[in-house]
């Protein structure tokens, strides 16, 4: 799945069920297990999907199961099937409803859980496993899992949630705003068969979300883009705020509340569904029980969406220790190994939350019990121009540990009449870049605001937040802010980036926006991190508007969103308060000073 700032990957392992010889790769091995490539699995409403089933070629004894829910088509689970059948377990993969052979209609993101709960339920009575099952897989079938695990099965056993959607949260939208990319995605699972050539074609999509930008037409435009699901498109698009309709995809308190099975999530710093996992994550933890709060075990790494799964040393031009990059497959069977069949526990679990630290004297993997033990203090750092307006690199406000009383506010405009030509875009298409300067992306005019230098390394170990307090003269505006380490060496790093639209800005109820009244705006988006910065470092954040083809555009007009059209567009003068009374300021988690 995506976010703007996201991607995707992941793979690797020795089996433990074969001896030290025998590879996943070796072709020899790979053949030594039988495979049934369709198995129709019956529902309870007379709905048959279909399922792909790999076994060891031989078995002297049933088997636990290990399966896969997935709209991508069940052949996908080829590679990794020999990897976990060499290890002792069958390995099942299953075609969501209405999607491959599966019969059904196929509702994009919705209604896995008792379709996953019947299948579990199938396979667990079949003579070849052993009563048990468990879950795993990433993005949509990280979010499969937390669906089916909502419906308590009684064979479920454990599940691995990686990189989990988490619907009207993450996607396919987020803080109010859409992104082109949900066409895309749902032309790619368009009908019944895969259409990876298609949703991989990059200048296709690239060129049809700059001509939407440029042409001023309404967003709901894009809707001919996404295949057989326009009908879905065009439905979302009608849910920019997390509704009734959004939370009928999600767990409830008190299905989170009925789990008790072991849980590994998995996602990573760039995940772009790291905000879907974590909130699954702290939604379970505040409704479970103290027992099986216990057993949900949280692993956290420099990766990517992508990277949860097949880690890579290099990202976004930085390159990572190579202790880094673990073999996550291998990591999942050890750990299946260790909850299910009496195995070792494996060191990267070796405590209820385990994380990457890194840069400047960290580059390690470090364990807690709980995510909260990470974050020792918050600091605010407040926004201040009193030496001359912010908005100017050369020039630009501070970072002061104390709101001032008397300031004047500064501001910035948002045109959505004004579109920029296609080579300013060209020359920003380096957004994923996390090395680049990439807040001009939200254009030209923004606020800045530089602190002192560090005067020690610092360790940011959680969620920041920008809060500002703002005023704003139109109905509705879309707005961005990103945070930036300005390193000793000369080099700029992006910590991270959010957008928000004021409309939602308590992301729930639309609320247009009262003119000129002060109001206080969270960007509460931020990813979380553990990134050490060296002694020296100066932090940077930048507030402006949102401007970029790759996001739905806002006409600020107030009009019904997916609908507004350039003929609507508002002119909107923000104002971002600095005084007292009203403070805008960056709040920083910050790890013990060991740490």
């Amino acid at each position: 799945m995506h976010r703007i700032f996201a991607s995707l990957s992941l793979i690797a392992l020795l089996s433990a069920a074969l001896p030290a010889a025998a590879r996943a790769d070796d072709p020899v091995a790979a053949q030594d297990m039988q495979v049934t490539l369709q198995q129709m699995i019956p529902l309870r409403d007379g709905v048959h999907l279909a399922a792909a089933i790999w076994k060891p070629a031989v078995m002297t004894k049933p088997l636990p199961v290990v399966m896969v829910l997935t709209p991508y088509i069940r052949q996908e689970g080829q590679t990794r099937a020999v990897k976990f059948t060499q290890a002792g377990y069958i390995y099942v993969t299953v075609d969501v409803r209405g999607r491959g052979d599966s019969e059904g209609v196929y509702k994009p993101l919705y209604g896995n859980g008792p379709d996953g709960a019947d299948v579990v339920e199938w396979l667990a009575k079949q003579p070849w496993c052993d009563g048990r099952v468990v879950t795993h897989g990433g993005s949509y079938r990280g979010m499969v899992q937390w669906q089916i695990m909502a419906q308590h099965p009684k064979h479920l056993v454990a599940a691995i949630p990686t990189a989990s959607v988490y619907p009207g949260y993450d996607f396919p939208v987020t803080h109010g705003i859409e992104y082109p990319y949900e066409a895309q995605w749902l032309a790619f699972t368009s009908g019944r068969t895969s259409n990876e050539s298609v949703f991989g074609d990059s200048k296709y999509w690239q060129a049809k979300e700059e001509a939407l930008y440029a042409s001023g037409k309404p967003y709901a435009d894009l809707a001919g883009t996404a295949g057989a699901n326009k009908v879905a498109f065009l439905e979302w698009i009608d849910h920019h705020g997390y509704d009734a309709y959004w939370a009928a995809y999600n767990p409830k308190p008190a299905d989170y509340a009925g789990i008790h099975i072991p849980i590994l999530t998995i996602t990573g710093y760039f995940d772009g569904d790291q905000p879907g996992a974590l909130r699954y994550y702290h939604e379970f933890m505040q409704s479970a029980s103290v027992d099986a709060q216990a057993h949900h075990y949280l692993l956290m790494g420099p990766w990517d969406h992508a990277g949860t799964r097949y880690p890579q040393k290099q990202l976004g031009g930085i390159t990572f220790a190579d202790n880094s990059a673990l073999d996550i497959d291998q990591l999942q069977i050890d750990w299946l190994n260790w909850v299910l069949k009496d195995g070792k526990r494996p060191d990267a679990i070796s405590d209820r939350v385990n994380y990457y630290a890194w840069g400047e004297g960290a580059n390690e993997w470090r364990h807690a019990p709980s995510l909260e033990a990470l974050t020792a203090r918050t600091q605010k750092l407040y926004f201040s121009s009193a030496d001359g307006a912010a908005d100017d690199p050369y020039h630009a406000g501070r970072l002061v540990t104390a709101p001032q009383p008397d300031e004047q506010p500064d501001g910035f405009v948002s045109d959505p009449a004004k579109r920029r030509d296609h080579a300013s875009l060209e020359a920003e298409a380096a957004i994923e870049d996390f090395l680049a300067n990439a807040a001009n992306v939200f254009g030209g005019n923004r606020v800045i605001y530089v602190g002192d230098p560090l005067p020690e390394a610092e360790t940011l170990a959680g969620w920041p937040r920008v809060l500002a307090s703002l005023s704003v003269d139109a109905p509705d505006v879309d707005l961005g802010a990103e945070i930036q380490a300005l390193l000793p060496d000369g080099k700029t790093v992006v910590l991270g980036t959010d957008v928000l639209r004021a409309r939602f800005r308590d992301r729930e109820h639309e609320q247009l926006v009262k003119p000129d009244v002060i109001d206080s705006y969270a960007f509460d988006g931020f990813y979380y991190m553990v990134r050490r910065l060296p002694k020296g470092t100066r932090l940077r954040v930048v507030v402006m508007p949102v401007d970029d083809p790759g996001v739905e555009r806002n006409y600020n007009s107030g009009g019904k969103l997916g609908y507004e059209k350039a003929a609507d567009a508002r002119v909107a003068h923000v104002s971002l308060h600095l005084d007292a009374a009203h403070p805008s300021y960056l709040e920083l988690p910050l790890a013990p000073a060991d740490k």
